[in-house]
């Protein structure tokens, strides 16, 4: 894998309004589970709560949205699209490349800045 390049990707997917929080929770291990196997590296997650859809899908107007970017080998996009189209409460999902030709040593560059440090520049 030291000669590997990986890619740096985006995901956003929506789940059915009526899904309680375990359900989401559900969505979420399935999609870290895939994550972990193929050794990517979460660099974000955001959860964006239940908005209302742009247009109707599934006879559904509003959605929970979640979005992440992670950094990954190419087929692990192929396998986390595949797990959620077999989950019932996960209703769209969009997966875009930001970034290609990443060497497993600079992952440490797209991570975030150290949480700590950050507060104590606000703090100052």
């Amino acid at each position: 894998m030291a000669n590997d390049k990986l890619r740096k990707y985006e995901l956003i997917y929506l789940v059915q309004p009526e899904a309680n929080d375990d359900d989401r929770q559900k969505v979420q291990t399935r999609v870290d589970n895939v994550l972990e196997e193929y050794g990517a590296t979460t660099i974000s997650r955001e959860d964006w709560g239940k908005r209302k859809l742009a247009y109707e899908i599934q006879k559904q107007n509003k959605a929970f949205y979640t979005y992440m970017v992670f950094i990954a080998k190419a087929g692990t996009t192929a396998e986390i699209e595949r797990v959620l189209r077999m989950l019932d409460n996960c209703i769209r999902w969009q997966t875009i490349k930001l970034e290609d030709g990443i060497r497993p040593d600079d992952i440490a560059r797209h991570l975030p800045a150290d949480a700590e440090g950050t507060e104590e520049e606000n703090d100052a």
